[in-house]
């Protein structure tokens, strides 16, 4: 496999004294604290730290309202490459683990011409060049290494995307019925966003054309806008049925009203919960620190 662990030279360790690499998951709370620190001290210099996911890099939604989740892990521990998302891709995974091992590449790059700067009793002057590598093909493990353009990349490579379309809510149900007749028959996401304080809200759509014997599908988004006042925008769950919880969910965190969705009630929050959590004129509940919480 392309994303094979034993492929990069990895050897998992169930000891700290043995390991050299932390790789954090999920939300860290208070009660973990002392188990992180003590962990991350018991392991031998040097070593390194992989923060994965949404939660680890910035507590996530659920620290909005509670006094007992860490909002970074960089609060405690030093980190060294952040992986984003919710969750990482395996690939993902695998380049941040490339990236780490560029940045250790470099330090001990470094190290070496620090070291030889000063007088030293029997040392050698070593020459570094750059050398391709013979294990994975044209993959260049250099310290200055750059990936290659997109215009060396040939365009099948990529998908077929075509242009964002930002239509009105109005429109927009006629519009959905018509890009599915027309081929678009997979809901890839949904997803909202609010565009800026006091302004519209955004719901988001990635479609894409599935074809039997295609290799490469064709995709579009779609951009409804709705105003801050009464975000109202036809519901697509009668053409796309994948998109009944992630409406949901974007009716739940930004409080946009999809109409004539069969159960548009919250998904993440409590039914008790006021307000929109991820409309940028929120006003987030007081959050205890990490230093107050003792």
């Amino acid at each position: 496999s392309h994303f094979d662990f034993d492929h990069y030279g990895l050897v998992l360790r169930s000891s700290p004294r043995q390991a050299d690499l932390i790789l954090t998951a999920r939300t860290v709370t208070m009660k973990m604290v002392p188990s992180l620190v003590r962990l991350y001290e018991q392991m031998p210099e040097p070593k390194y730290v992989i923060a994965m996911g949404a939660c680890t890099i910035t507590g996530g939604m659920s620290s909005t309202d509670s006094y007992s989740i860490v909002r970074g892990v960089n609060k405690l521990i030093p980190v060294d490459v952040y992986l984003p998302g919710c969750p990482p891709k395996p690939e993902a995974v695998i380049n941040a683990i490339t990236k780490l091992r560029k940045k250790i590449s470099r330090e001990i790059y470094e190290d070496r011409i620090r070291s030889q700067q000063g007088d030293r009793c029997f040392t050698t002057n070593h020459k570094f060049c750059l050398v391709r590598s013979t294990r994975i093909g044209n993959y260049n493990q250099g310290l200055l290494y750059q990936p290659p353009s997109t215009s060396e990349i040939p365009p099948e490579t990529f998908f077929n995307y075509n242009e964002t379309l930002q239509i009105k809510p109005k429109d927009w149900h006629s519009i959905a019925v018509i890009l599915y007749v027309y081929g678009y028959n997979y809901l890839r996401s949904q997803c909202a966003y609010d565009v800026a304080p006091g302004e519209l809200l955004a719901s988001v759509y990635h479609l894409t054309r599935i074809e039997y014997g295609g290799d490469q599908p064709e995709e579009v988004c779609i951009k409804v806008f709705a105003p801050r006042s009464n975000p109202r925008i036809p519901s697509v769950f009668w053409v796309w049925k994948s998109s009944d919880f992630q409406e949901r969910e974007s009716y739940d965190m930004l409080g946009i009203s999809y109409e004539n969705h069969q159960r548009l009630k919250r998904i993440l929050m409590p039914k008790s919960w006021i307000g929109w959590p991820l409309c940028k004129d929120y006003i987030a509940p007081n959050f205890y620190e990490i230093q107050d919480a003792y």
